[in-house]
Formats: C-alpha cells, structure tokens, sequence
C-alpha cells in the first residue's frame, strides 16, 4: 500500500489524498471502533463538523472532534448510512477536494458499525466512557458489557496489544489518535491485565456511573509516560491532575512555550536539574563537568525569566514541562 501511494502521489497527488482517506477508514473499521469514534475521525481528517442521524438520535461533531448540539442537518451534503440513517458533512465555503470521498467512506463505515452494534462490545465501551451519554446509556451499556456497578477505572494504552478477552476495550478515535480503553475493576492491577503490558495511563478510580472522569485522566497519564516510567496513575498527579485538564481548554502557557524554543541538549540539562534538584547532580547525571553545568543553568534561567535551580522555579518548570508534553503532537 505504501510503494502505491508513493507512486500516486508522483502521478497525481489529489488521487493519492483520495487512497490515504480509504486506508484511514479501512484503518478505523479494523479497529473496531464505534459510531461516534468513526464521527470524530472523520470530523478531524476533515477539519469540519460532520453529523449522524439514526432514527430520532442525532449527533454532531466539530473540526477538533468535540461534541456539538444536535441541529437539523438542512443544506449540507449527505450520505445515506443504511436504512432510517445518514451522515453529512457541514462544510463552510467551497467543498474541499476530498469531502465527497471521506462522506462515502464514513457513511460506508456507519452502515458497517450498525450491522455489527448487535454483536459487538465496543461501542458500549465506547458509550460507557464518553462524557456525552446520560445515566441511562451508560448504565446500560455497562450492562451489555457485564460489568457490576461498583468502583471502576480506564486505562488508556496503545491500540495494540490488547489486554485478556476478560476485560472489557476498546479502540477508540481521541486527540491524540487511536487510544486503547480498558475498564478493569479497582482491584484488578492495571498491568496484570496484559501478557506484555504497553505505556498505560491509569485513570482515576471512580463510582461506575463516573467512567468518563477516569477516562479523561487515564488520556492525560497515558500522554505523560515515558520509557523511564511506562505506567502512569492519574492519582499521582494530584493537584497537576487539574492544571492538565484546564490547560487542554487554554492556549499554551508562555511558561510551556519558552520550552518549545529550547533544543534538546536544553531541555535534557533542564529535566536532570529537575529530577536531581542540585547542579552538581546533574551534572554527574549528565557526564558532565560541574560548573559547565552550572553556567549553563544560569543562561536558562534567563531565557527562561525563571531559575528553575529555586524551590519555586521548580515547580515553574515542572508544571511548564508537563503542558509542553501534553501539547506536542502524539508520537506516530
């Protein structure tokens, strides 16, 4: 596929567009993933709001992949979906080149989803965490899944591997791409639960009516691993917990921006500072001789208009350096 859409791509690019579009829906149907996950991909391969209609439900989806209020679907270009269903495609101005292609592959995809929601778990996956579906819907999809209202937690990991067939997952479209959700129970060790556990961001423990809560901070944990440190608890972010989540709805903090400026050897001398709390440690963490390191430490904080050396520049740069990560782009 690959050596294909490299020769297209030389022949004649809007069709090589046209293949990518295919191989990212026929990427989202493998998957498994459920209807409103198939909405946001569609709606971020787009940029534009794209809405499904199933009988009386209705559902709409912006550019960034949020929810929108359901509205009647007048005026825009649409695609049946199988009996009593249809999505569209809400576009301001001009088409774009490859809207008509994404609406026949998303209606394609819908009509796929809703022949196999009978059988399939991971749509009520995907019901039971989303924060858009009332009491009702999560409780009952929790039911289809044979979960006991109880204590309950998310775990956002890598879309492979998958975790034991005991444990209810599913992939689901995010932000930050495809994202493995697995509800365990609180008792159950959120690496126990894979024969070769991947990166897991651990959400928070909550009543089974909360689940979105949990998969909200298990997205955010997940974001923060690193080889060092492959399993996160969303817990043991605390009070950080809150600043991630009202960051992700503000503009990057300035503090987060003068990193994205720095190089690598920069940030690499800032994170052993961090983790060390003296020079001379970081500088033995480093390699490196002491008062290079040091001199080094003192041209940052200028830049930075902060010593991150100081009990207070550290939190500074901690908290900084978390909104950084969490705002770079995911890893491909």
């Amino acid at each position: 596929m690959q050596d294909l859409m490299g020769r297209l791509t030389a022949l004649d690019p809007d069709a090589s567009e046209t293949l990518k579009v295919v191989s990212y829906f026929d990427a989202l149907v493998t998957r498994l993933v459920g209807a409103e996950s198939m909405l946001r991909g569609a709606a971020l391969l787009a940029g534009a709001p794209v809405g499904y209609r199933d009988g009386t439900h209705l559902t709409r989806v912006d550019g960034d992949g949020g929810r929108l209020p359901a509205a009647a679907s007048d005026g825009w270009a649409r695609r049946e979906a199988g009996m009593g269903a249809e999505v569209w495609l809400e576009r301001q101005g001009e088409p774009h080149a490859n809207d008509a292609m994404i609406l026949e592959r998303l209606a394609l995809a819908v009509g796929i989803i809703r022949a196999r929601r009978t059988i399939g778990a991971e749509s009520a996956v995907e019901l039971a965490i989303s924060s858009h579906t009332d009491f009702d819907e999560r409780a009952a999809a929790l039911t289809r899944l044979r979960i006991e209202p109880g204590t309950l937690r998310v775990i956002a990991s890598p879309p492979d591997p998958a975790p034991a067939l005991s444990h209810a997952s599913a992939v689901v479209t995010t932000r930050c791409g495809l994202t493995r959700a697995t509800i365990l129970d609180s008792t159950v060790e959120p690496d126990a639960a894979w024969d070769e556990p991947p990166r897991l961001g651990v959400g928070l423990t909550v009543p089974s009516d909360q689940l979105p809560t949990s998969w909200s901070s298990a997205l955010i944990a997940a974001r923060l691993t690193t080889p060092a440190e492959p399993m996160l608890d969303a817990t043991d972010l605390g009070v950080a917990l809150a600043i991630a989540e009202n960051a992700e709805r503000s503009p990057l903090h300035p503090d987060a921006v003068a990193l994205t400026k720095l190089d690598s050897s920069s940030l690499e001398l800032l994170d052993a500072l961090s983790a060390e709390r003296s020079g001379r440690g970081a500088a033995i963490r480093l390699g490196r001789h002491h008062s290079s390191v040091q001199e080094r430490a003192g041209t940052l904080a200028g830049q930075l208009g902060y010593d991150p050396r100081s009990a207070r520049g550290h939190t500074r740069y901690a908290l900084a350096r978390m909104l950084m990560t969490l705002a770079a782009p995911p890893a491909p």
